[in-house]
């Protein structure tokens, strides 16, 4: 039986693809923006600076580049560094001195971040879960779009 996605068999058909996008791209800006808004309101933090927190927590107790911050989001060093100062204004990160080379700082997550993360985490955890229930099958499979989009690599091959 076919899956409703489905174009008659042909799950490639540019057609298929090409709704898919048109509905995915919207879809995850509306989440996007409703998660920084929930966030936000609840604990102080949007969705981009707490995946960045993310990356941190991880890494504990590590610290991290800004580049090595910037490849896990998928970001520029840019994009990263100014998520990452903004975090540090907070009190959530420090910047710490390599030991190999003192010009070279990495960031770390304070107890403060961490305690920040731990409740924004399952809130996040909790808003996504209550959005993917309401999810079409199609739209329960943008994660896979947005990778295929962020990653510099061919698609696998048939």
């Amino acid at each position: 039986m076919t899956e409703p996605h489905e174009i008659a068999g042909h799950a490639d058909h540019p057609e298929h693809i090409s709704r898919l996008w048109t509905r995915v791209v919207p879809m995850f800006s509306l989440l996007q923006t409703r998660l920084d808004r929930v966030l936000t309101s609840r604990h102080g933090i949007g969705a981009g600076p707490l995946m960045a927190l993310g990356v941190l927590v991880r890494e504990r107790p590590e610290s991290v580049t800004v580049g090595g911050v910037a490849r896990q989001l998928g970001v520029s060093d840019s994009t990263a560094s100014r998520i990452l100062n903004q975090l540090e204004r907070s009190g959530w990160t420090v910047r710490v001195a390599w030991p190999c080379d003192q010009r070279a700082t990495r960031i770390a997550v304070t107890d403060a971040g961490l305690e920040v993360w731990n409740g924004a985490s399952r809130t996040l955890d909790r808003e996504l879960d209550l959005a993917f229930e309401k999810l079409r099958f199609d739209e329960k499979y943008t994660h896979v779009v947005a990778r295929l989009c962020r990653t510099g690599e061919d698609p696998p091959a048939r």
